[in-house]
């Protein structure tokens, strides 16, 4: 168990609020960059954020008897945004459907370098979507959304070495779903 958790659980009932408090001003905005991620809209991701932290104030008493605080407030969060993808009745979305095909002529004014950032980085999204759960919340919070190893575990309550491992696991299997052909030539995958 670390410090933070040991000092979160022997806080008096009068210093739990400005502990969840405390909470909530350091997850918030990490919160609200993981849901807008998997809801692709601002207000969607908001409201997740809102109303994960409100579910969690109202089993606070439980996050602070558990292992991680910070894991337990994650899980709801990503509780809420599934059920916020059920209430709209599909599951999180990916540009995928706007992939460019090779025979589309190029657009006017707009360079074939653009063009083919634009390829590579749907491509990408769509790998880093098939990835498993945790690689895939690690690769985003880190990698797309520039968080750092501390805080993606911050922010997930796993530790540092959890998210390292995840993302190692995460490069291995991007590596191999953008380039099947990388273990033939040698580079292992």
């Amino acid at each position: 168990m670390s410090a933070k958790n040991t000092v979160l659980r022997t806080a008096t009932p009068e210093h739990q609020s400005v502990v969840y408090e405390s909470f909530v001003l350091r997850k918030r905005d990490g919160y609200v960059k993981w849901a807008l991620w998997q809801l692709h809209s601002m207000e969607d991701a908001r409201d997740a954020a809102n109303e994960a932290l409100f579910r969690l104030y109202l089993r606070w008493d439980d996050a602070l008897a558990s292992a991680s605080a910070d894991a337990y407030g994650f899980k709801i969060l990503r509780d809420t945004v599934v059920d916020m993808l059920r209430k709209r009745d599909r599951r999180p979305s990916t540009p995928i459907g706007l992939a460019f095909q090779a025979t589309v002529q190029p657009i006017a004014g707009i360079p074939d370098e653009e063009i083919e950032q634009v390829s590579a980085r749907l491509e990408l999204h769509h790998a880093v979507a098939q990835l498993p759960e945790r690689q895939r919340t690690c690769i985003a919070l880190h990698y797309l959304m520039g968080h750092t190893v501390e805080e993606v575990a911050d922010i997930t309550g796993i530790t540092d070495s959890t998210v390292r491992s995840h993302l190692s696991a995460g490069r291995t299997a991007l590596a191999a779903l953008l380039d099947p052909t990388a273990h033939e030539k040698g580079h292992p995958g």
